[in-house]
């Protein structure tokens, strides 16, 4: 995908809120060596690739009508108001890159879990891959868990390609009793009071 952009040529709150109010995003692109780039994304565009590609979406900008640039999203603010992305940090990739990003895990089949409460502890697992492998999500079929059952991030299938950075034990969702039951169970466990009459 190609997002339209142009070199932003001031800088500070007054024009960033112009520039919004044109339906221009004001964006960084830091580029490899560590010297970056302030411009002006096209809005549409913009949350054209959001919606298609999500938030480590790969795209083309193309700044004042040159040779395209690959860039990844690095991140972005959005206003708590309205549906309006505020500003836009993206990093310049080049071919055969390594990359370290966040990616979304996402729970499948909570529904069908009939007895116990699902938590999930873990909502992103971060990797190192090239931009090519970098996947929109990570899906976890928990569907088949009862009450004291877990999954781990060793559990989370991914890309030969794919380098998980997070602890392989670390627990990711976990089954538990429901608050209700465990203070019935208590209860019924308890032994009764026996309460006899005094000796005389």
């Amino acid at each position: 995908m190609k997002v339209n952009a142009e070199l932003r040529s001031e800088i500070g709150t007054a024009s960033a809120k112009r520039y919004r109010k044109e339906h221009n995003i004001p964006a960084v692109v830091y580029n490899k060596g560590g010297d970056a780039t302030s411009i002006l994304l096209n809005e549409k565009d913009f949350i054209e690739v959001l919606k298609k590609l999500g938030k480590n979406g790969i795209f083309d900008v193309v700044v004042d009508g040159e040779k395209p640039k690959q860039v990844i999203i690095k991140h972005y603010q959005s206003s708590a108001i309205k549906v309006q992305v505020l500003d836009v940090e993206l990093q310049a990739i080049e071919k055969g890159q390594k990359l370290t990003v966040t990616v979304p895990i996402i729970l499948e089949g909570t529904e069908k879990v009939k007895l116990g409460m699902v938590s999930q502890t873990l909502n992103e697992l971060e990797i190192e891959t090239t931009p090519t492998h970098i996947p929109a999500e990570y899906v976890l079929d928990v569907s088949t868990l009862t009450i004291g059952d877990s999954l781990t991030v060793a559990d989370i299938k991914v890309d030969k390609s794919v380098t998980v950075l997070d602890e392989q034990d670390e627990t990711v969702v976990i089954v538990a009793q429901p608050v209700a039951l465990e203070e019935e169970t208590t209860d019924e466990a308890a032994e009764p009071e026996v309460i006899g009459e005094k000796a005389e």
